[in-house]
């Protein structure tokens, strides 16, 4: 590889971590402005007092209004190519929850996955990092929108197989009380 494509690369790499920093910068910034004084809470509680947004109705967080509109759990993830199909694991299940992020800012916004909680035998557990489905209409790499666009993607959360009870969807960057009660899973 030549010196003047070594130079290109690094510069756009350098140009796409400096667009993610700013983007973490400006929410940072946003979000201590909006801080509370009310001190720390368990995430017990927080499931506890979730308002009751269910599967189907919108959730408006500060940048975002997100739908998911179908949450599944299955043995494993067709995406409709056998290559990137993700396979059954013993022991562990995956949840696919199909959701909308529209863009109700004044500028383009990067999208992130967010976390579940389930509340089983009486713990709350948090599930944040999503699976990658290399499909297309799966996952939100690196994703940005523009104001007033919206995006639908179907996310893949794997979970243990044994996991029942209270599910919530927390998207990315949203306060601990702006969740989608996504059901009791069973």
């Amino acid at each position: 590889m030549s010196t003047g494509k070594k130079i290109l690369i690094g510069v756009v790499v350098l140009f796409v971590l400096g667009l993610i920093g700013s983007q973490l910068d400006k929410d940072k910034n946003s979000n201590t402005n909006n801080t509370s004084s009310a001190g720390n809470s368990s995430s017990e509680t927080a499931t506890a007092t979730t308002p009751a947004i269910g599967i189907g109705q919108p959730l408006k967080t500060e940048y975002f209004e997100v739908t998911i509109s179908k949450a599944d759990l299955t043995k494993k993830v067709n995406t409709g190519n056998e290559y990137s199909d993700v396979a059954a694991e013993p022991g562990n299940q995956f949840l696919i929850m199909t959701a909308t992020f529209k863009n109700i800012d004044n500028e383009s916004r990067m999208l992130m996955d967010g976390s579940v909680f389930i509340n089983y035998n009486g713990k709350d557990y948090e599930f944040d990092k999503s699976e990658v489905v290399a499909a297309e209409g799966f996952g939100l790499f690196l994703d940005q929108i523009n104001p007033l666009t919206s995006k639908t993607t179907k996310l893949v959360y794997k979970l243990p197989a044994e996991i029942k009870g209270p599910a919530y969807y927390k998207p990315g960057r949203a306060s601990d009380d702006e969740k989608i009660f996504l059901g009791d899973l069973k």
